[in-house]
């Protein structure tokens, strides 16, 4: 039972996948709908702008046929299911004999619109058109014959009450009207001379007519009188039709969404409410029921199910031809085109939100690099950006009023952007400035993309492709077509295809540098092309062409679309959801479900040289298969399936790939890194500091080896983090010489160890008494400390009594003192912990002190007065061999000196300066001080 019901389950998932690998049309119909006609209660037409629809279920939905030309229809009638017409501008007739199935062309030989056909029978068939012109055939519409009917106004609807009694509205506001089947018609006046748009007679003798300016004219006597039946509108009046099954209810169809309702003959019309106010052009009841329809611009149409009560949309489009479009996501997604459209969805189509600036141009080319952040461009120069989705735009200026016709954007910043005439401009900061680049070619340009960073393609009409490989410097390249290109797509770093008219495909393999032609069996002009991936894409063109690629591009099927409006763009949002875009508001989305990624590869992923076996889950009822790749290594067996064997053959960095495929298309691919090694390599070096402080934290590192991990242990500490990988965090605990070791280690075994010692320190003592005189002049001194081992000294003055001459750093020092006064000389013991505490020593310099080593109190020598006023007596009778007298001051300069005489003991110097100063006295053996003061 358990087996059944997942059978069933997975029969339920499988079905809407596989209902839904085809495109279908979101939405209705962009195009002017101007006709509507039943055969019976379930198959009907509609006539229009390029367009013919087709039900055969009552309305509920409706296919599309192809027309033989694009052209504006203006009427639809058919005798039975098989035969019908439709009628147009230029005199032109659509003719089919198989309903609808294929339609044939006839022209009448005039260029009037033809504004209405009529069966009255199998063979008897009339049109009425403008210029007064009247047609009839007698065959079934195989040939037509021109009546004359004395008018030449705009004739605008025929409507035949039986087989003899036909009516025809004018432009003239009168009515033609025939009693013998056509043979012979009369011009009879309403009493009106506004524009009649349509006629409608319940009977032979009671019709109506409505027309401009909100008339609606009843009569009672097969149009001898008319009576002017008040509307309370002044809003044209294009349609009017009545119940088969109850001559007193009819409808009114008018412009900017008039609708209005009789169940009283005539005698009352009352205005019906919709929510919309679009232009309704014709209106018809299906066959005998109270179902009525009504149909109008941008594809609008709506049906009641009570003759005309209350209304409810049936179809309904956007009346813009498309251009492009770029979707960022499955639901997300940016449609461009003409009249300044912008249409932004984040439901994937269900509804579209219109941000279009009030631009007349017509947009070409998008590029959205990221989901907000986009630009649009198109005629004239104009180009746009946005930040925001479209809520607001920037207008930038390209310094061009040619057309562009194709943007590529790598970021929000950088892009290009190209157009007619062979402009190509590139941007850097976000299109505030752009740099022109010349191909030296007044070709139209249609495209750009690139494959990578540097190498790009441009295309342009008559076959001309440009390639760059640095985005500056562009070549023509030859390729096998002169046809005109229009779309371009990148399907791997090597590999691009291109896409133009009358069916033109060429591929590339090689970047761009040569391009081959691929055959197709359609000639068809294509107009965009987009790939999920490098096997799967798909190639949209004109009249509802699609066409799909399961190999790259070189071969392609035609898929079934269900329309013949032209495509202009396609993008995928996901690999399972694209959208196609076209004329007349045609948006077409394709769903189809390609697996899933597999979410995991089971598998060793780090191994020696050897044979793996790797395995994904895969779910049993899905029809895929599984495509793997292996980077370092071959496949032995097991390619599609979701096991494989490996044959590792290159060690480092290697990875196995898989991804899962049907007829959908290629899933996402999942990897594993796989880590190949042989034996450990020897370490060379344990990279970080040998001396350290007690508990700090130090990094080590070694030479980190793919596929290698890395035992480490010490002595005086512990490993943090990192154990295992080739960087480790320590903490040192204990003080002394320690070591630290690694191991390297893989699945081959393990290599040699590496030690490294260390040695790990508290912060010094205090340093020991500094060595040294305190007292001194102006000398050279020597000053050291006990040394520390893996320890420095700073030493420091105080202040500027000196200069450290020598030894800074180590534990002894040179210090030349220059300045009398009283200083600090201290030192501090640093390693790489911390600084120890500092120790000082005070020393005073003054040049007397530091020669007093020479008695300088002999009772011979004396210096009189002192203090004094700047004259002094000095007398020398107590030494002998006296050389030299002279007077310094406490900066060493000299302020006297005197010449001694042999006889002479007593000696007078005046004008001393203010101060406290020295006198020297020299003989040949000595030298003798005094200090003197001078107020």
């Amino acid at each position: 039972m358990k087996n059944l019901f997942l059978a069933l389950l997975i029969l339920i998932l499988l079905e809407p996948f596989a209902n839904a690998q085809t495109w279908r049309r979101i939405g209705g119909w962009g195009n002017k709908m101007t006709g509507i006609a039943w055969v019976n209660d379930e198959v009907g037409y509609i006539s229009g702008e390029h367009i013919i629809l087709k039900t055969i279920d009552g309305g509920l939905s409706w296919t599309e046929q192809e027309a033989p030309i694009k052209n504006r229809m203006w009427a639809v009638d058919f005798f039975n299911q098989d035969r019908g017409l439709i009628v147009g501008e230029n005199g032109e007739i659509y003719r089919t004999t198989n309903g609808g199935a294929s339609w044939q062309l006839q022209k009448l030989g005039t260029t009037a619109a033809l504004k209405k056909v009529k069966h009255l029978d199998e063979n008897r068939i009339y049109i009425v058109g403008e210029k007064g012109e009247v047609y009839r055939s007698t065959n079934g519409g195989e040939s037509w014959a021109n009546q004359q009917v004395g008018t030449e106004a705009n004739l605008n609807s025929l409507h035949f009450a039986n087989a003899d009694t036909g009516y025809v509205a004018t432009a003239s506001g009168e009515v033609l009207k025939t009693f013998n089947g056509g043979n012979s018609w009369s011009l009879g006046s309403t009493g009106q001379t506004k524009i009649l748009n349509d006629i409608y007679f319940v009977s032979g003798t009671e019709g109506y007519v409505v027309g401009e300016g909100g008339t609606i004219l009843k009569t009672t006597d097969a149009a001898k009188t008319w009576v002017l039946i008040n509307s309370g509108t002044e809003r044209d009046l294009i349609g009017v039709a009545f119940n088969k099954n109850n001559i007193n209810v009819g409808v009114i169809v008018g412009a900017m969404g008039t609708l209005m309702r009789t169940v009283n003959g005539g005698l009352t019309f009352d205005g019906i409410n919709i929510n919309n106010s679009q232009d309704y052009l014709s209106t018809s009841f299906r066959a005998n029921s109270n179902i009525v329809f009504a149909v109008g611009n941008n594809g609008y149409t709506i049906s009641s199910v009570n003759s005309g009560g209350s209304w409810s949309l049936r179809l309904f489009g956007v009346d813009n031809d498309y251009t492009g479009a770029q979707f960022r996501t499955d639901n997300l997604g940016y449609i461009i085109g003409e009249a300044g459209k912008f249409l932004v969805t984040s439901n994937g189509g269900s509804t579209l939100t219109d941000r279009s600036r009030p631009l007349s141009v017509t947009f070409k080319g998008i590029a959205f690099p990221s989901n907000a952040n986009g630009y649009i461009a198109g005629e004239g120069g104009v180009i746009l950006r946005t930040g925001n989705s479209g809520s607001n735009w920037t207008s930038l200026n390209l310094n061009t009023k040619l057309d562009i016709n194709g943007l590529y954007f790598s970021s929000n910043a950088a892009g290009y952007a190209v157009g007619n005439n062979g402009f190509m401009a590139k941007t850097s900061d976000s299109g505030i400035n752009w740099e022109n680049i010349s191909l030296n070619t007044a070709t139209k340009l249609k495209g750009i993309t690139f494959f990578n960073a540097e190498v790009g393609i441009v295309i342009g009409e008559k076959g001309d492709l440009y390639l760059s490989p640095d985005g500056i410097e562009w070549s023509k390249i030859a390729v096998p077509s002169n046809e005109d290109f229009r779309n371009l797509n990148i399907l791997d770093e090597q590999s691009a295809v291109v896409v133009g008219n009358k069916g033109t495909i060429i591929k590339t393999i090689d970047q761009g540098k040569t391009w081959k032609k691929i055959a197709l069996a359609f000639s068809n002009n294509l107009t965009a092309v987009d790939f999920l991936d490098e096997t799967y894409g798909f190639i949209a063109g004109e009249k509802g062409l699609m066409l799909q690629s399961k190999d790259g591009g070189e071969t392609w099927t035609k898929m079934a679309t269900g329309t013949f409006q032209d495509f202009s763009g396609i993008s995928f949002g996901d690999l399972s959801l694209g959208y196609a875009v076209g004329e007349n508001g045609s948006l077409f989305s394709y769903a189809c479900q390609v697996p899933d990624t597999p979410t995991v590869i089971f598998g060793e992923k780090n191994i020696c040289l050897s044979q793996q076996v790797y395995k994904i889950e895969s779910v049993e009822g899905f029809e895929e298969e599984f495509e793997w790749r292996v980077d370092g290594g071959s496949i032995l067996e097991g390619q599609g399936t979701n096991t494989v064997v490996v044959n590792w053959e290159t060690t480092g960095r290697n990875a196995v790939l898989v991804r899962a495929k049907n007829n959908c298309g290629n899933g996402g691919t999942q990897g594993l890194e796989v880590l190949v090694s042989t034996q450990p390599q020897q370490i060379s070096e344990i990279i970080g500091e040998g001396v350290v402080c007690q508990n700090t934290f130090e990094e080590y590192e070694t030479e980190d080896i793919i596929g290698t991990s890395y035992v480490w242990s010490l002595t005086g500490g512990s490993v943090i983090e990192g154990q295992g990988t080739a960087k480790v965090k320590i903490q040192w605990t204990t003080l002394n010489t320690q070591s630290i070791k690694v191991t390297p280690s893989n699945p081959c075994g393990n290599g040699a160890e590496l030690q490294k010692s260390i040695l790990v320190q508290d912060k010094p003592a205090q340093a020991s008494n500094i060595l040294g005189p305190d007292m001194v002049a102006f000398t050279e001194e020597d000053y050291s400390v006990t040394a520390i081992p893996n320890s420095n000294f700073q030493w420091k003055l105080n202040e500027a009594g000196g200069k450290i001459l020598s030894g800074q750093g180590t534990s002894k020092i040179t210090v030349l003192w220059e300045k009398e006064g009283s200083y600090e000389l201290s030192v501090t013991p640093m390693n790489a912990c911390e600084s120890g505490e500092k120790r000082i020593l005070t020393v005073n310099v003054n040049i007397i002190t530091a020669l007093s080593k020479e008695e300088i109190a002999e009772a011979g020598i004396k210096v009189f007065p002192n203090p004094s006023s700047g004259k002094v007596t000095i007398s020398t009778s107590g030494i002998s061999n006296v050389s030299g007298i002279t007077v310094v001051n406490t900066l060493g300069q000299q302020l006297n000196q005197v010449i001694p005489n042999p006889h002479v003991f007593e000696y007078q110097i005046n004008d001393l300066p203010k101060g406290v100063h020295t006198v020297i006295i020299k003989t040949r053996e000595k030298e003798y001080y005094r200090k003197i003061i001078v107020n």
